[in-house]
């Protein structure tokens, strides 16, 4: 690694740590005075393949903290609040941060080998996952969720089958293969699909193509008949779309989504050539990496709320190219530089240098950076600033221009 990215690489650690807490890894110490899972097995992944023990403890830690905060069903909550010392699961649920934990619980197994992993808090991952899928309406096998029940949750209101809640309940279903194969338990076949079949399920519901009609008949009769007539698709879409709801199919590019796609080794070689050129083309790392939404929603529509998002704090608004509504977060700019190198894109070292001058941009009055988001025209950063994902997802970029796989320990 060059200097800037060494000394890039320093300041993350340093925000990690200054956003530790005795319960676990802050969101940010500037502003969110919780632990949001998201976030921190988020940050975790990459900040796990760095081996600090210092990190590697907190991130114990905060397994600890939503283990034993799990609902009696098995549900994770959104975040744990260090000033209520409670934990909380949003307005209308958060379906997330429950695949988000046991995604987590894995990559810290993966760079631990702590057999304790598998006792206690795997008995909770296997909880969890059996909640999610209870959250199966239409026995598809693929999770539902309700509008703002992920890191989308302001104006941005997506709901029904989402792409981002389904890559991630298959990377939990990798997750928990991995952690019970340590374990030398079984799994409840009842409770877990077979993986190969529900990867199938998710391609032909996200990405079509001409044979999906007919194998979707077998369980999804009325999707199966609107793809047989090729609307509105048309088997042309070169990426995942956004998600499918009542009367209504959302195709506007996802790059968080997608990006998961391609480093849990979903995707196949097609697939992900066309993420990236979509990403490309649509200059999506531009004026960072990356713009998390494409096209932006321009007014009020089944998806976008305009009347709410006008009532919320400004930095939490989603104009076009702001916060949700393709504003730039480093933290996806990070697994899209994660992306390139896995896939040995000549592009990737550019966009590394991109990230770090992201991470780099303060606001006035401040000298940290690692803002949360930064506009997607003009780059300002807008966010809260010393932000935990950004800084794990700078690491996770700088440990992949090393050839390290982010998320070679589910493919294994």
């Amino acid at each position: 690694m060059s200097r800037s990215t060494e000394a890039a690489v320093d300041r993350a650690v340093a925000v990690l740590k200054g956003n530790m807490v005795k319960e676990g890894l802050r969101a940010s110490a500037a502003y969110y005075n919780q632990i949001w899972a998201r976030d921190a097995f988020i940050s975790f992944l990459g900040s796990n393949l760095l081996r600090d023990e210092t990190l590697l403890g907190c991130a114990r830690e905060t397994v600890s903290t939503f283990a034993r905060t799990a609902s009696p069903l098995g549900q994770i909550p959104n975040f744990f609040d260090l000033t209520s010392h409670t934990p909380e699961y949003g307005y209308s649920g958060s379906t997330d941060s429950t695949s988000w934990y046991i995604i987590g619980l894995s990559s810290l197994y993966a760079a631990t080998e702590d057999k304790t992993l598998l006792r206690g808090p795997l008995k909770v991952a296997l909880a969890a996952y059996r909640w999610l899928r209870y959250q199966d309406a239409n026995n598809s096998w693929l999770v539902d969720s309700p509008a703002g029940a992920d890191w989308m949750d302001a104006a941005v209101q997506r709901t029904g089958k989402t792409l981002y809640n389904n890559i991630l309940f298959i990377m939990a279903t990798q997750s928990l293969g991995a952690l019970v194969g340590g374990s030398g338990d079984t799994m409840d076949k009842a409770v877990i699909p077979d993986l190969n079949e529900l990867k199938q399920r998710f391609t032909d519901v996200f990405l079509p193509d001409g044979g999906s009609p007919k194998r979707l008949a077998a369980y999804w009769p009325r999707l199966s008949e609107a793809y047989a007539r090729g609307m509105p698709l048309g088997y042309n879409h070169s990426y995942y779309i956004h998600y499918l709801s009542f009367s209504r199919i959302d195709t506007h590019f996802d790059t968080l989504s997608n990006l998961l796609c391609i480093l849990s080794g979903v995707s196949d070689a097609p697939a992900t050539a066309g993420i990236l050129d979509t990403i490309t083309s649509r200059s999506l790392a531009e004026p960072y990496p990356a713009r998390v939404l494409d096209p932006p929603y321009e007014g009020e529509g089944a998806t976008f709320h305009s009347d709410f998002d006008s009532s919320l704090p400004i930095q939490h608004r989603s104009g076009p190219y702001a916060y949700h509504n393709g504003g730039v977060w480093p933290f996806v700019g990070g697994l899209y530089v994660s992306s390139l190198f896995m896939k040995g894109n000549p592009a990737a070292g550019k966009a590394l240098q991109g990230l770090i001058d992201a991470n780099s941009r303060l606001r006035e009055g401040e000298n940290v950076g690692f803002n949360e988001w930064l506009h997607g025209k003009t780059g300002e950063p807008l966010g809260q600033y010393g932000q935990s994902w950004s800084a794990g997802m700078l690491i996770a970029a700088t440990q992949a221009s090393k050839g390290v796989d982010l998320l070679g320990y589910l493919k294994k």
